[in-house]
Parts: structure tokens; C-alpha cells; sequence
């Protein structure tokens, strides 16, 4: 099997950095978290009827938590609402970890002069978004399943017109992902990680393209000690197969989870969750014995400086251990390399098998 990738055609082309930001839980989705792990229906659902949490996929509703709790009706129902019928902006950012974060990047994103494309998977977050970007005073667009067309195409060209005044564009993944040059941006969000890795793969080549002509900067959010991180660490292991093989089907819908699997992911992060509780017990009981000191020296801040680092362009993504495992595992197979040779005006291509 030959595969071709955008490196080895477009030599020129700039390179891009990809990296995991960790983001803490809001002290209201850490509630709401634990509402879902101890299905307390009561809490989730509103007394005046609609919407209705059911917890049939929990997975779902966790990683709902994890990026707005005003994803749950009974939320939205007590948010603070403004008379032009937005979300109050301040309550809006305080409410979730990962727009705290999006609200101080933004801010010196465009102070430097970059403009962002933002990728959610829920369309409703796209919702709660808009009303952030009304908030903040930023001018954007928008693109996903339900904008089709002529639409959809005018929308690309106003944020590609040259001195366009829109700083981002928010994009449901599966929607913007294919057939789309947003090159005019160099910045790129995956607010939340699509199921299948390779579908935020096709997101973030909207920026890094044919026409790009700055380096790509791609930030990759994820809830520390939640459900999120550990379908992030299962999806890296998965991507490990594509450079073996493509494997049919590949980027479908249909999952391969086992129910191990499943219960693993669900099961990631809740000692921790659940530790300031059983501590504050523990000393109800006068056991001061049973707490750990340091619990605040885990908790992850991002000051000024912190965001300096982040938004730095002249450093490169570190090379964690998995990766380097990843190579390691990889280097056990063999490997057919194809070398094109020119000799007095002939073209000879040689096969080479090398067992690393």
C-alpha cells in the first residue's frame, strides 16, 4: 500500500503544532458531574417538564458536562438570561473551564493578530459560543449541518476576503470538515474531540492547506481526571493502526469499544472527583489523618504567563512518552520503502524491505 502525505508533496509548506491543553472543572460542572456518576435525576431534571435528562448514554452527558453545564436544561432554565435573551457573559465564562481558558486565549490571539477557527462536535455548544463571541465583542461565523449552500459558501468567503474583519469561525466538526479552505486562518481550537480521531484530523487541515503561509497552531482541550481525557488516550492508541494499515471502514460512525472499554473510560478520573468529598468526612469524623496535603498544588491555573507559553509559535510540541512507545512498537515491523532514482536520464524506482 502507497500513501501520500501533504508533507512530501508541498515542501514548502508550513509546518503545524498540535497540544493537549488540560483544563480543570468549573466548581458548578463538577456538581453536575457527580449528579450524572450518581444518577440523581432529581437534581438533572427540571420540576416544570421539557427536556428530560433520561442518563441512557452517560457518556454522552459526561462529555456534555465537561464542556457547558448549560447543556442541561434545568441549567439553562436557572442561567441568568439578559433582556436581549443571551446568556449573561460573565456567568457564561465562569460556568466552564474550557471557556475560562477560551476567553484569555482569545484575548491575546487578537491582540497579536491571529484569527481562530473554533471546532465543537455539539451544535449546541456552538449556541452557548455565539452568545460568549456577542459577549466578548468578537465578529464571527458559523458553519455546520444546518447551513447548507449558498450559504455556507458565503460565509467561507466573507472570512477569507482579504481584511475580513471576522477574528473566528466557529464550525461543528463533521460539518466543516471536508472540503473547506480556511487557510486565512492559523489558529485552530478543538473545543471538544470528535469520537473518531481521524474526523479532527480533516478539521484542523482547514487551516493547514494549500495557501497557508504561517505556521498552524492547533489546541487540543481536554478535562483533566474526566471522561474526555481518557477517550483522548484510547483514540491515541487507535491512530497507532493507521500507520500499519488502513483498515476498511475506516472513519465511519460504528465504534469498536469493548464493554471493558467503555467501563474504563466512565470510571477515569472519579477517585479523584470524589476525594475532596471523602476528606472533608474523613475530618467531620476527626480522622485530619486521612486527608493529603497538596490537593490545591494539582489543580491546574493558567496566569498570563501560562498563556504566554501557550500561544509562543517559535517552540514545537514536546514529545511525550506514548509517542515514543508508539515508535518503539511501530519499529518491530518491517517496512517497505520506495526510492525514486534518476540515472542518465532514467527513471528506476527501487524496493527496498527494512526490518528495523
Amino acid at each position: 500500500m502507497l500513501r501520500r502525505l501533504k508533507v512530501d508533496v508541498f515542501k514548502n509548506m508550513p509546518s503545524k503544532t498540535e497540544l493537549i491543553i488540560r483544563v480543570e472543572l468549573s466548581p458548578m460542572q463538577k456538581k453536575y458531574y457527580k449528579f450524572i456518576l450518581t444518577r440523581n435525576f432529581e437534581a438533572l431534571n427540571s420540576k416544570g417538564g421539557g427536556n428530560q435528562v433520561s442518563l441512557l448514554n452517560i457518556m454522552m452527558d459526561l462529555k456534555k458536562c465537561c464542556n457547558h453545564p448549560y447543556l442541561f436544561p434545568v441549567a439553562a432554565m436557572e442561567a441568568p438570561v439578559l433582556s436581549n435573551g443571551s446568556y449573561d457573559g460573565n456567568q457564561l465564562v465562569k460556568s466552564s473551564g474550557k471557556l475560562t481558558l477560551l476567553q484569555k486565549m482569545l484575548k491575546q490571539l487578537k491582540d497579536e493578530g491571529h484569527r481562530v477557527l473554533i471546532f465543537s462536535q455539539m451544535t449546541k455548544m456552538l449556541d452557548l459560543l455565539e452568545d460568549f463571541m456577542e459577549f466578548e465583542g468578537y465578529k464571527y461565523e458559523r458553519i455546520d449541518g444546518g447551513i447548507t449552500g449558498a450559504l455556507r459558501q458565503e460565509a467561507i468567503d466573507r472570512f477569507n476576503a482579504p481584511g475580513a474583519q471576522q477574528f473566528c469561525f466557529l464550525l461543528s466538526t463533521r460539518a466543516g470538515g471536508l472540503g473547506i479552505n480556511l487557510a486565512s486562518a492559523d489558529t485552530v481550537v478543538i473545543y471538544d474531540s470528535d469520537w473518531n480521531p481521524h474526523n479532527d484530523i480533516q478539521a484542523f487541515s482547514r487551516a493547514h492547506r494549500i495557501g497557508q503561509n504561517r505556521k498552524v497552531m492547533i489546541y487540543r482541550f481536554v478535562t483533566r481526571c474526566s471522561v474526555e481525557e481518557r477517550i483522548t488516550q484510547v483514540a491515541k492508541r487507535k491512530m497507532m493502526l493507521t500507520h500499519l494499515v488502513v483498515r476498511p471502514g475506516l472513519g465511519s460512525k460504528t465504534g469498536s469499544m469493548s464493554k471493558q472499554e467503555l467501563d474504563d473510560i466512565l470510571k477515569f478520573g472519579t477517585e479523584e472527583l470524589f476525594k475532596g468529598e471523602m476528606e472533608a468526612a474523613a475530618r467531620a469524623m476527626g480522622h485530619p489523618g486521612d486527608s493529603k496535603e497538596g490537593e490545591e498544588g494539582n489543580v491546574i491555573h493558567y496566569d498570563d504567563d501560562a498563556i504566554s507559553k501557550l500561544l509562543d509559535r517559535n517552540r514545537d510540541a514536546t514529545e511525550d512518552t506514548e509517542i515514543q512507545n508508539m515508535n518503539e512498537y511501530l519499529s518491530s515491523f518491517k517496512v517497505a520503502q520506495f526510492v525514486v532514482k534518476e540515472e542518465e536520464g532514467e527513471v528506476r524506482t527501487e524496493k527496498e524491505i527494512i526490518n528495523i
